[in-house]
């Protein structure tokens, strides 16, 4: 290892800052502060370590640019103060940043958060407020004990008269109903991971309010990318660790 890297090692060990800068030409670094929280009145484990990061988020189509990073052992409880050191020269004026944060405890990731908090342009505040939000822990769910109600998608309670309905079968086949028509297929998991589809559904006409179910019923369907536990419940999560779907058991 070369004395940069045992230097960079030492600073990142000490939950100090360390900027990604390209080449070796000289930076011009500036400080962007802020702090993690949590809603839940829970203390963190010992052993559970915090990482930010600040990153550029112009092009909405291609993985945002990390401009710094810090990952630190927090010495109390949240709010979690933490300082990131960037290069302002990688900073346009008309550009957009923003803050990530994610709490872990070994591979398990405890909180993150599920949005882009802004900082450093177009009037993002000078100390970043990141919220994070708690994540489903990893359960033996076993999704073939029978039927399940989708009670929440998206953040929303569902409150039609007909809610959608799934059913897992130990084949590996996926059927129930969007509350408007009836719907087959197939599912894949493995461990906590899960995808579902293709699907083949009925063409049954029905009211405005399922027909918009409908509609975001089947294209959350197609986010799904693992199942957990959640306050005693059971989860479906998209590839960002968002919960998307909860169930409710018949």
């Amino acid at each position: 290892m070369s004395f940069a890297q045992t230097v960079a090692k030492l600073i990142l060990g000490a939950g100090l800052a360390l900027p990604l800068i390209a080449g070796g030409a000289a930076a011009d670094i500036q400080d962007l502060l802020g702090s993690v929280s949590y809603r839940e009145r829970v203390a963190l484990p010992p052993e559970a370590l915090v990482e930010v990061t600040l990153e550029d988020v112009n092009k909405m189509d291609v993985a945002s640019v990390v401009l710094a990073r810090q990952v630190l052992k927090p010495e109390g409880q949240a709010p979690i103060a933490f300082r990131l050191a960037y290069d302002d020269g990688m900073v346009a004026e008309n550009g957009r940043y923003s803050v990530r944060a994610i709490i872990r405890v070994g591979g398990d990731v405890l909180w993150r958060s599920t949005q882009r908090f802004a900082a450093l342009t177009q009037d993002a505040p000078e100390d970043v407020e990141v919220m994070v939000e708690r994540m489903p822990s990893r359960g033996d769910v076993d999704l073939t004990i029978g039927s399940w109600l989708v009670v929440v998608m998206n953040g929303e309670v569902v409150q039609s008269e007909r809610v959608p309905q799934i059913e897992f079968g130990a084949d590996g086949r996926v059927s129930g109903s969007s509350g408007c028509n009836r719907f087959t297929g197939s599912y894949t998991r493995t461990g906590d991971r899960l995808s579902i589809g293709p699907l083949a559904s009925t063409r049954m006409a029905c009211s405005d309010e399922l027909n918009a179910q409908e509609t975001a019923f089947f294209k959350t369907l197609t986010q799904i990318s693992s199942v957990g536990i959640m306050d005693g419940g059971t989860v479906l999560m998209d590839g960002q660790g968002a919960v998307v779907m909860r169930f409710l058991a018949e």
